[in-house]
């Protein structure tokens, strides 16, 4: 037998009371004006990057890479990297903060390295992404750098 220092229907009302105050803080934590800023994705074509003549095996690299960043409301997010045999691909995203005041900067060459490291003692061949052509094909700049052991 349980034991309660209040009567069935004091305990009902404080059942009701919280009951109501649950149902309050969940309408009001649930605003439907969203002040949180918008961050979408985009892909930027690299214009330039620099990467030694060759490698050597097991060593580190930052490899400088350049590209254009369109408006002030980019900014660089990551690079989105592809491994396929003794190839890599190499993609630039940004975020975007969509609703703000942007500024087109259609001459504005951002500079972000990317590291790397040699594991494997065969020629790489670099692909960075440079935009899509006139059919919407990915088109690449292509470089092979030898690796020597």
């Amino acid at each position: 037998m349980a034991f309660s220092i209040f009567s069935k229907d004091e305990s009902r009302k404080l059942d009701l009371v919280f009951l109501i105050l649950a149902l309050l803080g969940l309408i009001t934590s649930c605003s439907l004006d969203d002040d949180r800023v918008q961050i979408n994705y985009e892909l930027q074509p690299v214009v330039d990057y620099e990467l030694p003549d060759t490698l050597v095996w097991g060593q580190r690299y930052n490899f400088k890479i350049r590209y254009i960043s369109p408006t002030s409301c980019n900014y660089f997010y990551d690079f989105d990297y592809a491994r396929q045999d003794s190839t890599r691909f190499v993609y630039v995203f940004e975020g975007v903060y969509e609703e703000e005041m942007c500024t087109d900067t259609p001459t504005d060459t951002v500079s972000v390295y990317l590291p790397f490291e040699t594991r494997y003692n065969y020629d790489y061949i670099f692909k960075f992404y440079s935009g899509k052509d006139e059919n919407g094909e990915d088109q690449f700049i292509t470089d092979t750098i030898p690796v020597k052991g």
